[in-house]
């Protein structure tokens, strides 16, 4: 019996997801990475509902809760720190409204546990400092190869190529072509992450801090040693967008929030320009990637997590999710194609596959993906009255326990079932 072969472009989050679910049905993967090294950094990110089920399959929910982020929610505070509101972190299922959820990690925890359970799984293997460069395909929906030209001038073919390579895919871009429309739904605001020396003081909260002018400052704090620095604005994006280097970066920012009534923003301001802590410093315009319906594959490329469907902004364990889930449906349903053609790869269908992953996940996504530019508006005001209403509104649903309780909540036990085809047998939640 012959076995699928499959390219995955992307060592992050998604594509090592499928590696796991396609090694479980004997599929020869490779999964190629641009980096040198296994890219594991970045800002904290969280898992909510579907995403701890299906981490909880994989058998790595122990390891994660073990890497948790200890924070015990969101505080709103002003200029000078003082609380205006704060939301517990929702370990109940209850919460109508808890930033902070039950599994929260950094990123370079959760790419490290996912690399750790697939780098030794049969038939699975990783080539770092590589990536796709170009490929073409076979015409018809069965059968057929994707036939893929690596960086270092390899070529191989494959059964079926996945693109998890992010927002920015390369992918996506090969597989659209450059007359495609620009797929970037701009949100309207700019975001700056970088570390910092922590204090003995601070606190390991999500503290928020939002500053007149359409600006914020925001930290939480993952370890003792340093805290992270979230700046967010949607004023100054000619002088962020011109800065190429990270010095011409740091500059922007210090000269953009500079002058303004932040709590603390003198300290993390001077950290950004004397910390070599503040080296990782990392911005990007948040934006969400809307591919037409249909749009996520063609023929026997498929993209997935952030290069098929990067959902929204920061916070609700959205884009983590999604990722986890997406791969999980993908490698189900080419499970399924597979077992449906006699198992062998020249009547496998590729393209059914692809089509049948959207059709079952684009409803979740569609969901998770209504966020109006009006809404970036409310959450960072231009006055100083608008702030304070803010503040007001966040201080009276905190206080009236609107985050703890809501009849339109799951029961917990229901939010751990799975709500996807049980593709591999595994029972959960039963």
């Amino acid at each position: 019996m012959s076995s699928l072969k499959v390219l995955i472009a992307g060592a992050g989050i998604g594509g090592p997801a499928a590696a796991f679910w396609l090694s479980r049905i004997g599929c020869d993967v490779t999964v190629v990475e641009r980096n040198p090294t296994l890219r594991a950094t970045g800002q904290q990110v969280d898992l909510s509902g579907q995403g701890i089920v299906i981490t909880r399959m994989m058998g790595i929910e122990d390891a994660l809760r073990a890497a948790r982020c200890p924070e015990p929610g969101m505080r709103f505070v002003d200029y000078q720190g003082k609380t205006k509101a704060f939301f517990p972190v929702d370990t109940s299922g209850k919460a109508a409204y808890s930033p902070t959820h039950e599994i929260e990690v950094m990123r370079g925890d959760l790419v490290n546990i996912l690399y750790d359970a697939t780098k030794n799984l049969g038939g699975v293997k990783y080539l770092f400092d590589s990536h796709v460069k170009h490929f073409t395909q076979d015409e018809g929906s069965s059968g057929g190869k994707v036939h893929v030209t690596l960086s270092d001038g390899t070529r191989d073919d494959f059964d079926i190529l996945i693109g998890a390579d992010g927002i920015a895919s390369a992918t996506r871009k090969l597989l659209l072509g450059t007359s495609f429309p620009d797929l970037h739904r701009d949100l309207g605001v700019y975001m700056a992450y970088f570390t910092a020396p922590s204090r003995e003081d601070d606190t390991f909260d999500w503290s928020v801090c939002h500053i007149p002018g359409g600006k914020a400052i925001m930290t939480r704090r993952d370890k003792p040693e340093n805290i992270r620095v979230y700046l967010a604005t949607r004023v100054g994006f000619a002088a962020l967008d011109a800065a190429k280097t990270l010095a011409d970066q740091k500059t922007a920012l210090v000269d953009l929030f500079k002058g303004t009534q932040g709590w603390q923003l003198d300290r993390f301001l001077n950290d950004l320009e004397n910390s070599s802590e503040a080296d990782d410093l990392y911005c990007q315009r948040m934006s969400q990637i809307r591919l037409p319906e249909g749009g996520w594959s063609k023929g026997r490329v498929v993209l997935l997590g952030d290069a098929a469907f990067c959902p929204g902004a920061i916070g609700g364990g959205v884009g983590t999710t999604a990722a986890l889930i997406g791969a999980y449906v993908l490698a189900g349903e080419i499970e399924k194609q597979w077992k449906k053609n006699g198992q062998t790869s020249d009547k496998f269908n590729a393209e059914e596959a692809a089509k049948e992953y959207e059709r079952v996940l684009r409803p979740f996504i569609t969901s998770k993906s209504e966020m109006s530019t009006w809404m970036v508006r409310l959450w960072l005001p231009e006055s100083n009255f608008g702030v304070k209403t803010l503040q007001a509104i966040a201080g009276y649903a905190a206080g009236a326990q609107i985050s703890k309780y809501s009849g339109k909540s799951q029961k917990p036990d229901e939010s751990r079932k799975l709500e996807y085809p049980d593709y591999f047998g595994l029972k959960p939640g039963l």
